[in-house]
């Protein structure tokens, strides 16, 4: 039986094979998320800094995936109170929005994972943006910030694929330049996320963008008013775009 980073790993491997993804991409990945957390006092890795050399110097976990290429192992608590607009305007925090929500697998799914279907690489991402898209007045190039769910480094390229913000086989480039950074293209996982914040099963990127709808948030995206939170990419997943 494949633990979930080895199936990740092969995943990652395909990728590589038919992209051109490097190792160098998913280090962006990785030490963008760090930066993050280096400035969330909340984070994990808060005193933990990473740098690139570390990183491609790390010890295998499942090649080509390497420690830092795999989320944390996390205890940890997190809520959401979710009351209508109507009521949120009596609240004392300013309210945050559920713009528009979906959710969506592949329909050659047979188990848990997407890796049975014809095309892994093309995986449940696609299937919930197309729904959440047509819900939405707010589409992919007017999202401010993305909190995408990051339990291994290869599945952000992917994501961002998946719900338009590039195209087919642009993931990894799409790191480059430091478009995943505060004032990058797409600002991603501003809190950390799974990498470098804490591991609940996503549930934090959910809060972080509550943060960054209120303008709270440690790393703050200036300006930010729209933000997409997505669940796990290669399993039934699904998504929703906040608003400020």
């Amino acid at each position: 039986v494949l633990r979930p980073v080895d199936e990740i790993a092969l995943l990652a491997s395909r990728y590589m094979h038919e992209y051109g993804a490097t190792r160098e991409h998913f280090a962006n990945i990785a030490l963008a998320q760090r930066r993050y957390a280096n400035n969330n006092p909340a984070a994990m890795m808060y005193a933990k800094t990473l740098s690139r050399d570390e990183y491609l110097a790390a010890r295998w976990i499942s090649k080509p995936l390497c420690l830092f290429d795999n989320c944390l192992e996390t205890d940890g608590a997190l809520a959401a109170v979710i009351v209508s607009a109507e009521r949120a305007r009596d609240l004392r925090q300013p309210p945050v929005y559920v713009h528009a929500f979906a959710q969506g697998f592949h329909s050659q799914h047979q188990t848990m994972q997407n890796f049975f279907c014809n095309d892994p690489l093309k995986g449940p991402a696609w299937v919930t943006a197309r729904k959440l898209w047509s819900l939405s007045d707010i589409q992919p190039a007017d999202i401010n910030v993305a909190q995408i769910y990051d339990a291994f480094t290869p599945l952000i390229p992917l994501s961002l694929e998946g719900y338009g913000f590039c195209g087919r086989g642009e993931g990894a480039a799409f790191t480059e330049n430091g478009n995943l950074e505060l004032h990058g293209a797409l600002p991603v996982n501003t809190s950390g996320g799974g990498l470098s914040e804490a591991y609940v099963h996503g549930f934090n990127l959910l809060t972080e963008g509550v943060r960054q709808m209120r303008g709270s948030a440690s790393n703050q995206v200036p300006g930010a008013e729209t933000c997409l939170v997505t669940g796990g990419e290669g399993v039934p997943t699904g998504a929703l775009v906040l608003r400020r």
